[in-house]
């Protein structure tokens, strides 16, 4: 009986390893402040065969959204499940001792027998959480707070020396240390390697050689095309900035109320030669726009890398594949430079998902989603339990038909003047109320009718014809909006 019994609980736990082993592996890229626009977006003047390759096996979800868009919230809420305001996570510091009671995204698919590898930005500068991790999470070097490389602080100390030999004041006498950041773009002829993103390539390349024989999440957090724009020069000579088409819309209009603008200080406060107010001039923007889309297509070349050797070790059958941008980005639209606003230009992102036991590729979802769905979305498709705390919404149905609409909305905020902006994205508008965050009244309204205007020029909240529509979106926003 004892022998018979020892037998049973052998082939159930001899099962269970291989269960395990079959499980998908999970290969988890995140792009900072990259915007929707590839080639497989439909945008050709950009130049991404890569993610156009991947997006050829899976699914391009075209209206994606974060939860707030700044690294740190939109980051903690993807990788807890939870909206910004469950825990208070909707401020810019380090927030996982309010978090500390739930697993994160990495540790829930390491406590069910992956190999948990994190590379790269993944959650926030030095804010990475280790118990997601099975090994130490790997920054590349010279990785500082600021995102300034070598080339990029020898271009301060330049610029101090050369002050100093003109009997000039320190032109950073007055900007904190952590931020003396130099010129925002910088072309440097130099191997891809030789930049922080070309070393997570390079790092991530020898993860998948260690870990190939077992189930592995590998997240991979590119730093660019965060600001500062720096890149190897090839990338910068796959596009003439002479060319490139700006933001279609580059002022703000009346109507929109000034609380939703940003003063675009990422840009304007942090790097020389950039003007404290006003529009910026075509050549400037043009440069700027410049180093942006070199930042993007050098991700995408160690995006491309990476894929490569996927599939030389065999994996590609096997390993469910997300590229996903934290927030999107302004350059220029609405006048603005940066993120944190609540516009769809910052909270629409890039989310791309490739899925071997899916039944579609190569297609695209016009569903709305969220990005703290993708918590719950992974669990689905990998065939893991949920936490109970999630808050997102799966979309893992989308997977094998992206036609369907799952969501009536997605939601998004950002707080600003001390008000709390919390944004609706339907099928065809959007609608944000700014709500004082101590009287609780509403200051400020708006409405974009994306049918009419899909770039948020007109803010109709203040139109009588419109009361009866606002009444039914606010009524919506306020519903149950933790789902």
């Amino acid at each position: 009986m004892f022998s018979r019994l020892l037998f049973l609980l052998l082939c159930f736990a001899y099962g269970s390893f291989d269960a395990a082993e079959k499980r998908p592996n999970v290969l988890f890229i995140v792009a900072d402040d990259l915007r929707p626009e590839l080639g497989c977006y439909g945008v050709e003047h950009i130049i991404t065969p890569q993610l156009d390759r991947l997006a050829a096996g899976g699914v391009v979800f075209e209206r994606a959204y974060c939860q707030e868009a700044i690294c740190m919230s939109s980051r903690f809420s993807m990788l807890s499940g939870c909206r910004p305001d469950t825990r208070d996570i909707w401020t810019n510091r380090d927030v996982r001792k309010q978090l500390a009671d739930l697993p994160f995204l990495p540790a829930h698919f390491k406590s069910h027998g992956y190999h948990s590898i994190g590379l790269g930005k993944i959650a926030h500068n030095g804010w990475e959480e280790p118990s997601c991790w099975s090994e130490p999470h790997f920054l590349p070097a010279h990785y500082p707070f600021e995102y300034r490389t070598e080339a990029g602080q020898a271009l301060v100390e330049k610029m101090q020396r050369d002050a100093a030999a003109a009997g000039k004041p320190d032109p950073f006498r007055n900007v904190p240390l952590k931020i003396r950041r130099g010129l925002p773009v910088e072309s440097l002829d130099v191997a891809d390697s030789d930049l922080g993103d070309g070393q997570l390539a390079d790092e991530a390349i020898a993860a998948l050689r260690r870990v190939k024989d077992r189930p592995f999440f590998l997240g991979l957090g590119f730093l660019r095309p965060h600001l500062p724009f720096v890149a190897p020069k090839r990338y910068f000579d796959l596009y003439d900035p002479a060319k490139l088409p700006l933001a279609p819309v580059g002022t703000k209009s009346p109507s929109v109320p000034e609380i939703a603008s940003s003063g675009s200080g990422e840009l304007r406060g942090q790097y020389r030669g950039m003007p404290a107010k006003g529009p910026l001039p075509e050549s400037q923007t043009r440069h700027l726009l410049h180093g942006y889309l070199a930042c993007v297509s050098y991700v995408d070349a160690q995006v491309g890398r990476v894929l490569d050797e996927l599939d030389r070790l065999g994996l590609s059958d096997n390993t469910i594949v997300v590229m996903v941008s934290d927030h999107g980005f302004h350059l220029g639209d609405l006048g603005i430079w940066g993120k944190a606003t609540n516009f769809e230009v910052a909270t629409r992102i890039t989310l791309i998902v490739r899925a071997p036991a899916a039944k579609t590729r190569d297609a695209h979802s016009r569903s709305l989603v969220e990005l703290v769905g993708l918590y719950p979305t992974l669990c689905d498709l990998a065939g893991l339990p949920k936490p109970a705390h999630l808050e997102g919404r799966s979309f893992a149905a989308l997977m094998d038909d992206p036609s369907q609409a799952l969501f009536a909305d997605a939601r998004s905020q950002f707080p600003r003047s001390g008000a709390m902006g919390r944004s609706l994205r339907t099928d065809q508008h959007r609608y944000t109320e700014w709500i004082d965050q101590k009287s609780g009244k509403v200051v400020a309204r708006e409405l974009y009718d994306h049918e009419r205007e899909p770039h948020e020029a007109d803010n109709l909240a203040a139109r009588a014809e419109f009361e009866s529509l606002i009444a039914t979106l606010s009524k919506q926003l306020h519903q149950d909006q933790s789902h």
